[in-house]
């Protein structure tokens, strides 16, 4: 019943989505990953650590730690994680995070500002109070921290049947993360993941309680033996606890990519209409219940900081998502962090032995990374506008390159007007403007700049048959 109602009011279909592709990529990273270089080692982000020293550019610091733990291995996840079998390996990744947090921190001493501190994984809350404790101490004996600045955490909500929210609150934490799949029992178990809404829902209030200033919600769908009435009963109990933002997220089935994904069978899978009337009912839902769509499956609250942020044209967008705070630099701790040091982007060692091998020389782990191009800075601004602001001006973007934005982009504009019959941008003489259906496909409309892409596509339809 929501769909005939989400496609007069959106103007979106989904003859219009397997036109243009639900494209996944979030641009957060541009290049991606697998365009890193091991030639860009530590001694390339050093150089550019002395760049950044000489006054080249000084911008303010995020830091990202990454904590690889997990009970078990959930089925349906593709991030880099660990299952811990004993007491002593955690103590050990500690013992050699901390001593990262230590050498970086040296490189950093004289800078005035982190603004935000974000603990990933794997599972942060793995870990408990004492061993959370150890690392943030480490990081304020460091780095110099920003009263006031956002201190974020991933959060499981299964184990705060024995803990606290108003510990991770008093240890300095501000936003809590929350990841929910399906309160669905059958759904839990076909993704190896038991996580009762009571349990959920008592973190979230919890954390309301103990005072974070903002909750939000990862909620997923497309998960196997998942289906329209099971979302909608999950859906409903989220937006009744009324969090500050929510965060759709479709499940990608990449089993040859991801080894946890090859339990999963695909025929439990929801087939593309019931995706879309899911993805539909949310969009409808959150409205209706007072949110707005800040733009990637983003949702929140209208007084939330977020939308004060886009209102003004001041809202960013970088490795950790939206944020209220200028472009800054990213400082990677622990195994496969990803952070960017100027037009530089570098990853940690995905191995934990090599990990350790190179702390144990007092050498920073990073395995690889990235010198970005003049083409890559000024593709990456456009994606980012449009991402945060629904809008791109010709003149801005010649104001920072010199380029000519209509001659530079003659290809992306041509292949755009596919896009404008179809209503999903407008295409003025001096900008790009995507109307609000364009922003529920704003990754396929970015995805037309996306150079790597576009090359990797190219090449492909050079194969030959065989």
């Amino acid at each position: 019943m929501y769909s005939s109602h989400s496609s007069s009011l959106f103007g979106i279909d989904l003859q219009l989505i397997r036109r243009f592709g639900d494209y996944a990529a979030d641009y957060r990273l541009y290049p991606e990953s697998d365009y890193f270089v091991e030639a860009f080692d530590v001694h390339a982000y050093l150089a550019w650590l002395d760049n950044r020293k000489s006054g080249y550019f000084r911008r303010p610091l995020s830091l990202y730690v990454h904590i690889p733990f997990c009970h078990a291995l959930c089925s349906y996840c593709n991030f880099h994680q660990i299952v811990a079998h004993d007491a002593n390996s955690i103590d050990t990744y500690l013992h050699y995070l901390l001593h990262e947090i230590k050498l970086q921190g040296q490189l950093f001493k004289d800078d005035p500002k982190v603004e935000q501190v974000y603990f990933g994984g794997g599972t942060p809350t793995y870990l408990d109070d004492v061993q959370l404790s150890k690392i943030i101490t480490g990081i304020q004996q460091n780095f110099n921290l920003v009263n006031g600045g956002e201190f974020c955490i991933e959060v499981d909500p299964r184990q705060f049947q024995l803990r606290s929210m108003r510990a991770l609150r008093d240890m300095g934490f501000s936003c809590a993360i929350i990841g929910v799949q399906d309160f669905d029992r059958q759904v839990q178990q076909s993704i190896q993941r038991l996580q009762s809404a009571e349990m959920t829902l008592h973190a979230i209030q919890s954390a309301q309680q103990a005072g974070f200033q903002s909750i939000r919600i990862e909620l997923n769908y497309g998960l196997p033996k998942q289906d329209l009435q099971k979302f909608t009963y999950t859906l409903e109990q989220i937006i009744a606890v009324n969090p500050n933002r929510i965060k759709l997220r479709n499940y990608r089935h990449l089993p040859e990519k991801f080894k946890s994904q090859r339990s999963i069978d695909p025929t439990d899978l929801p087939n593309e209409s019931v995706n879309f009337e899911m993805r539909l009912l949310a969009i409808v839902r959150l409205t209706e219940a007072g949110y707005t769509h800040i733009g990637m499956n983003l949702f929140a609250k209208l007084d939330d900081s977020l939308v004060h942020a886009q209102r003004q044209g001041r809202l960013h967008y970088g490795l950790q998502g939206y944020s209220i705070y200028p472009d800054c630099d990213h400082v990677a701790l622990g195994l496969s962090g990803i952070g960017s040091i100027g037009p530089t982007l570098n990853q940690n060692y995905c191995d934990i032995s090599q990990y350790y091998e190179k702390l144990e020389q007092n050498t920073l782990p990073i395995m690889r990374g990235l010198e970005l191009n003049a083409d890559d800075l000024i593709r990456r601004s456009v994606m980012h506008a449009l991402i945060c602001h629904s809008v791109i001006s010709h003149e801005s973007v010649e104001a920072f390159f010199p380029i000519d934005f209509k001659q530079y982009f003659a290809t992306e504009l041509a292949e755009l007007r596919s896009y404008e019959r179809a209503g999903l941008i407008i295409l003025d003489r001096d900008e790009i403007a995507v109307t609000p259906s364009g922003q529920l496909l704003i990754n396929s409309i970015c995805k037309v700049f996306d150079k790597y892409l576009r090359a990797r596509q190219q090449r492909k339809n050079r194969l030959p048959l065989i």
